[in-house]
């Protein structure tokens, strides 16, 4: 780490502003916003390995609903 980064070898690229709506929930101090800031992690551990892509079976599933 130190070879790299104190010699400024390497430029880290900058950070993006968040969305609005991440943005408010991390600078916000009305109950949602503090309770998402103390569970932040937990949130982030419960994305970590949760697919967002979708692909839906056609052979298995042919009513919608229960």
């Amino acid at each position: 780490f130190k070879s790299c980064y104190k010699k400024s070898d390497t430029v880290l690229p900058l950070i993006h502003k968040p969305l609005r709506e991440l943005y408010t929930l991390l600078i916000g101090n009305d109950l949602h916003c503090c309770s998402f800031r103390t569970n932040i992690r937990a949130y982030n551990s419960a994305f970590a390995f949760t697919s967002v892509s979708y692909k839906k079976d056609e052979r298995i599933n042919f009513i919608d609903g229960i």
